[in-house]
């Protein structure tokens, strides 16, 4: 009896989670494909580099979008039990809501399961292989896309001029420069070689000029200075519309749980700030563990909400809805524990806490068939919503008279 009724559960949940898993991470990609989409028609970066670069994204959007697509699932799933009156027949074989729940839990082990890999795993390994990527784009580009007799402003914040490249090397001759990138002080560098270097350890573009001058204009006119120099290194950042980062450093989210543990040790026995660290090492574990706490607060509230028996599209506002809660909460106690307002630990279980509490108690009120003055005021709420769609009068000219 149980094995056929878990077996028909998981029927029931497969599908939605799915469908949820690939609908929410197209969601996010289209952002990322519009953006990729500008850099190979302007800036002519080849279609490989581009997907490689989509498929290093995918692990940092699943460990978002595989929890979404938990709470999808269980919330619709139980608006279909719920709204064919199957949940009914269920209890009067004698089969209770807590029986329903060992096929929730275990899907949503599954997927807690495959978000801490992604997590604790994929995630670094894609983040610094999208930064490797990211660097040879911009070598590439450094290298054949700067034009002699042409101004070029590939660069952030540089505006290149060369009377003359050198075919066949990477060398120029007689370079001009304009360099706003602190807009309280314009420098204009002239030399009269140049030359790229590539540093594939620090993921940077270099370019080194010789023979020249750093002419430095300040806020005011009589504020200038000349600087003559036999060689000077300008770090270049190539105009990609992505994030990476080009020098030697490594972000924090771009760590393993390992180099993250060894960061904070490191930086707790020099008594230095660690907290971008530690929140990270939070994060690779509370994020996942909302698997578990979506499952758990998704079954009352797929069976409390009335309204959501009108169809799959008002289970997925209601998914939407406690998404944005949740991740609001999640935000907002990271803020506040970067900035010390409450303790670290706090902000970031504090929405898993908040909504594993509710959610059981939904559950236990649902199991003893209690209503919840919450969701009894969202329904009447909702109701009255759509009546008055429903009662709205119709636009003249809307229907034909015969």
């Amino acid at each position: 009896m149980k094995a056929t009724l878990y077996r028909y559960l998981l029927k029931e949940l497969l599908p939605s989670f799915a469908l949820g898993l690939v609908g929410f991470t197209f969601i996010l990609l289209t952002g990322r494909i519009l953006q990729l989409t500008e850099l190979f028609v302007n800036k002519g970066i080849p279609l490989s580099y581009l997907l490689r670069l989509l498929y290093y994204l995918l692990p940092s959007f699943l460990v978002l979008t595989i929890p979404m697509a938990t709470l999808l699932s269980v919330l619709l799933a139980f608006n279909r039990l719920s709204g064919d009156n199957e949940i009914t027949a269920f209890k009067a074989s004698g089969v209770s809501l807590y029986q329903m729940i060992p096929p929730v839990l275990m899907l949503a082990f599954l997927a807690y399961s495959a978000t801490t890999f992604f997590s604790v795993y994929s995630l670094p390994k894609a983040n610094y292989a999208s930064r490797s990527l990211l660097y040879r784009v911009a070598s590439s580009n450094a290298h054949v896309g700067v034009q002699d007799r042409v101004f070029n402003d590939d660069f952030e914040g540089l505006v290149l001029y060369i009377e003359r490249i050198i075919p066949k090397t990477f060398k120029w001759e007689n370079v001009f420069i304009s360099d706003s990138r602190n807009p309280s002080e314009v420098n204009t560098i002239i030399a009269r070689e140049g030359e790229i270097l590539s540093d594939p350890q620090q993921l940077t573009v270099t370019l080194k000029l010789k023979n020249g001058a750093i002419h430095k204009l300040g806020r005011h006119p009589e504020v200038y200075q000349k600087i003559d120099f036999s060689t000077y290194s300008l770090r270049l950042a190539l105009k990609t519309g992505l994030k990476g980062k080009q020098n030697g450093e490594k972000n924090p989210a771009d760590m393993s749980l390992k180099e993250l543990i060894e960061a904070v040790q490191t930086l707790r026995s020099k008594k230095a700030d660690f907290k971008s660290q530690w929140i990270k090492i939070h994060e690779k574990f509370s994020i996942p563990f909302a698997c578990l706490v979506f499952s758990i607060i998704g079954i009352p509230l797929g069976l409390q909400s009335q309204a959501a028996r009108a169809g799959k599209s008002i289970g997925f506002a209601w998914s939407i809805g406690v998404l944005f809660v949740y991740y609001l909460l999640t935000n907002a106690g990271t803020s506040l524990a970067e900035r010390g307002a409450i303790p670290l630990e706090v902000g970031m279980w504090f929405p898993n806490a908040i909504f594993l509490v509710l959610g059981i108690y939904l559950l236990v009120k649902t199991a003893n068939e209690s209503p919840v003055l919450l969701m009894v005021w969202l329904n009447k709420g909702i109701v009255k919503l759509r009546q008055g769609w429903s009662d709205a009068p119709e636009p003249r000219g809307g229907r034909s008279s015969e």
